[in-house]
């Protein structure tokens, strides 16, 4: 085992993507002055209505722009419980602002990267837009680790697809073999890197219990545990 370079995924594997949507979704009603203790309405029951229009709404994507999702999840939401205000499309952009800034990282983040950037050459692939993406690198304060950043949107590929670890690849002038990655998603990491023949590191932040035919290459459940493997 001799690699060269260690590629992330970014959200929920360095960042933690759930505080930082629920800082987003949050923060867009405090900054629009919608309170949900006036409307009598639970923090969490919001934020579990919110987060099922917003998954449904994604899957339309291609129709429509991200601010544009954003909004219609909100208006359906404020509709659903009964809450009024006309200050929707402030909503949507007031989220975007808040999201494309949350730097909330995964546990150890900076200590791990620390010591690996010592020892391997570091990238990241990872599916979202770049205008959310880099800028919430940099309110971590992690971009400078990483020599490579390779954002779906860019490229036209997203993971799983075997096109954007190619291209990864390739900026990295690397092959497979010399490559390892890490992320918490079966669906889209492991799948993608099982596909290019890149050994994998699932990192299973929830302790999922893993059907017998998933088998990466290696598992850790903290990303601390990643130094005990690779240093």
């Amino acid at each position: 085992m001799s690699y060269e370079a260690i590629i992330f995924d970014l959200d929920n594997t360095l960042l933690n993507f759930e505080l930082c949507e629920r800082q987003a979704i949050l923060g867009a009603l405090e900054d629009c002055g919608i309170s949900l203790d006036l409307n009598a309405v639970i923090e969490t029951i919001f934020l579990q209505v919110f987060e099922t229009y917003n998954s449904q709404y994604w899957r339309q994507r291609e129709t429509f722009s991200p601010g544009e999702l954003i909004e219609m999840s909100y208006r359906s939401t404020l509709a659903q419980l009964d809450i009024e205000t006309d200050k929707i499309s402030n909503l949507g952009e007031s989220y975007w602002h808040i999201f494309n800034h949350s730097g909330a990282m995964e546990p150890d983040v900076n200590e791990v990267l620390t010591v690996l950037a010592g020892s391997y050459r570091l990238a990241v692939i990872t599916n979202g837009f770049v205008s959310a993406q880099i800028p919430r690198m940099q309110a971590a304060g992690i971009e400078h680790f990483f020599e490579e950043v390779v954002v779906s949107e860019a490229i036209g590929f997203a993971k799983p697809s075997p096109e954007i670890f190619h291209h990864a690849l390739s900026r990295l002038d690397l092959t497979p073999a010399q490559v390892l990655y890490v992320g918490d998603s079966l669906t889209h990491d492991y799948a993608g890197a099982m596909q290019v023949n890149i050994d994998f590191c699932y990192y299973n932040r929830k302790n999922q219990v893993l059907a017998q035919e998933v088998q990466p290459k290696f598992l850790i459940s903290e990303l601390l545990k990643l130094l005990e493997l690779l240093i």
